[in-house]
């Protein structure tokens, strides 16, 4: 597993085991550095069944634009590769399959063999880069983006990443360093979600979601179509098992900071929108520390 939030080239090289002094094994090199290492046979973590990643996290009003250049991966030998609109662990996925506009079989797309046609036969065929050169071009819908891979023997591949603006981002995967953030729905039917793999402290600065002449209020006793939920979960997918530390609705006519401690592996603030209402919320999200930890409004099993 390898995150990072740089543009660039990166490469990867594995052949086959040969007796070695070498502790790395095949790794992924910084951008522009091609890898060319023989995997260490002692390694328990290159057995034929795992699955790698490089993870790409990008700003929050930007896209990552993935392009697969001379992959040799075989299908033959077990070989894999996947692109994934969204980041994913453990079976769960971001932004939620539920939060995402294109459904999950549109969001994974698999694909091997050196300048081949798309694995599943995707909506993605080979494009032509440069003067003679076949490539995949994939686009996240988010700044968060993932290329999975699994070589079991031997193999190889280039890929280059870009990042583009994005003048209305939805789903946010938070990496700690904006000084704020907003969630809007731009007046659509959408679920908006920011996510922090973090325990966080979260703080809503504004909010105006709903009824524009109802104050902010505390919302979790009525059914409200338009909500922001604030709250934590173990796994990567809010949608399905955040536990909430508040639902809030309205419109606030100054500065909130309602803050609050979410102690879990993952932080999220999740904006329902029904469509009816421009919905919009301001926030903050900041690593929970040791003087954090008696004033927890969620505690997750870790």
């Amino acid at each position: 597993m390898h995150v990072t939030s740089e543009e660039g080239e990166f490469s990867f090289v594995k052949l086959p085991p040969v007796r070695s002094t070498s502790k790395h094994g095949a790794h992924w090199m910084t951008p522009g550095v091609e890898s060319a290492e023989r995997a260490d046979p002692d390694d328990p973590s290159l057995g034929a069944a795992t699955v790698c990643g490089v993870y790409f996290v990008a700003d929050p009003d930007q896209t990552i634009e993935v392009t697969m250049r001379q992959v040799n991966v075989d299908c033959r030998t077990g070989g894999l590769m996947a692109f994934v609109d969204g980041w994913e662990l453990n079976g769960q996925y971001f932004p939620g399959e539920r939060d995402h506009e294109k459904p999950l079989e549109l969001r994974v797309q698999e694909f091997c063999a050196e300048q081949g046609a798309s694995a599943g036969g995707g909506p993605w065929p080979p494009k032509t880069v440069g003067a003679a050169s076949n490539a995949w071009v994939f686009r996240s819908s988010q700044n968060a983006a993932l290329v999975q891979y699994r070589i079991p023997e031997r193999g190889s591949f280039v890929l280059s990443a870009r990042f583009h603006h994005n003048p209305k981002p939805c789903n946010i995967m938070a990496e700690g360093l904006a000084p704020y953030y907003m969630l809007r729905n731009y007046g659509l039917r959408r679920n908006c979600t920011l996510t922090a793999l973090f325990p966080a402290v979260v703080s809503v600065v504004a909010v105006e979601v709903g009824e524009i002449n109802e104050s902010v209020r505390y919302c979790e006793r009525v059914r409200m179509d338009d909500r922001l939920e604030v709250g934590g979960s173990v796994g990567l997918d809010p949608s399905y098992q955040l536990v909430r530390a508040s639902t809030i609705c309205g419109r606030s006519r100054g500065r909130v900071d309602l803050d609050q401690t979410i102690l879990c592996g993952t932080t999220s603030v999740r904006l329902i929108s029904s469509g009816r209402y421009s919905n919009q919320a301001m926030v903050t999200m900041r690593m929970a520390d040791e003087s954090d930890l008696q004033l927890a409004t969620v505690i997750c099993e870790m």
